[in-house]
């Protein structure tokens, strides 16, 4: 009867470290993905000339 509760607490503590393990994981790729834009200078810009760009127009178009 020993050895029954034996493997049993070993099953749980087994699922209890990988619950932590995933948890941690997460954890990191959450932060890291949120830390990733930090120290970015300024509003994104798209490339290019300025006058390519498409959006910021009046409506309807100054041409028609």
């Amino acid at each position: 009867m020993n050895t029954r509760h034996a493997s049993s607490r070993g099953a749980h503590s087994r699922r209890a470290r990988m619950a932590w393990a995933m948890t941690c994981i997460i954890a990191l790729s959450v932060a890291g993905s949120v830390l990733g834009a930090c120290g970015r200078i300024g509003p994104p810009q798209p490339p290019g000339p300025r006058s390519d760009f498409t959006y910021n127009r009046t409506y309807p178009a100054p041409d028609r």
